[in-house]
């Protein structure tokens, strides 16, 4: 075996021989493929704005109710179906459907609805009194608007008048 590398060696140049050396060392063995598989989740969210009811001045003596409206923003992941409640009120024997704005001790009437017509409360019982939609984008918020009403006659001191409503978001 040693003599067949002499003879090679002296037959042929250095050059050549390196190049045979080269070139069967660049021969390819082959190829192989695999799959990366790519995964991401998207959960359905959803955050709900603070918003603020002015009913203005109220005439106790006026025989026609006072209505008023305000919006509130509602952002949620898109696709997502949700269910905005509003609790009672923070005034001591409201109730979903007779809520209370108190001044020290006098109370004032008032009702919260879903619709322009002021005929659907807003309580806060999923698929019996919430408002219930399915969010058609994520890129802005979707206005929701709230229809407040004091009936007409409320016996109420003289006084500011004020309630705190939780408003609840389930998706």
């Amino acid at each position: 075996m040693r003599a067949w590398i002499l003879r090679t060696v002296l037959r042929y140049p250095l050059g050549a021989l390196l190049a045979l050396t080269a070139a069967h060392h660049t021969v390819s063995a082959g190829t192989s493929t695999g799959a990366l598989t790519v995964t991401a989740s998207v959960t359905g969210v959803c955050s709900i704005g603070n918003a603020t009811l002015s009913f203005g001045t109220y005439n106790p003596t006026s025989a026609t109710a006072l209505p008023a409206t305000t919006t509130v923003t509602l952002t949620c992941s898109l696709g997502t179906p949700y269910n905005i409640g509003m609790s009672a009120g923070s005034g001591t024997g409201a109730t979903t459907s007779a809520r209370l704005m108190t001044a020290g001790a006098s109370t004032l009437g008032y009702n919260l609805y879903r619709d322009s017509g002021y005929s659907l409360n807003w309580g806060n019982t999923v698929g019996t009194d919430t408002l219930s939609g399915t969010s058609s984008t994520t890129t802005s918020a979707n206005t929701i608007t709230i229809y407040g009403q004091i009936p007409a006659g409320e016996n109420a001191a003289v006084g500011s008048y004020t309630d705190t409503v939780t408003m609840t978001v389930t998706y």
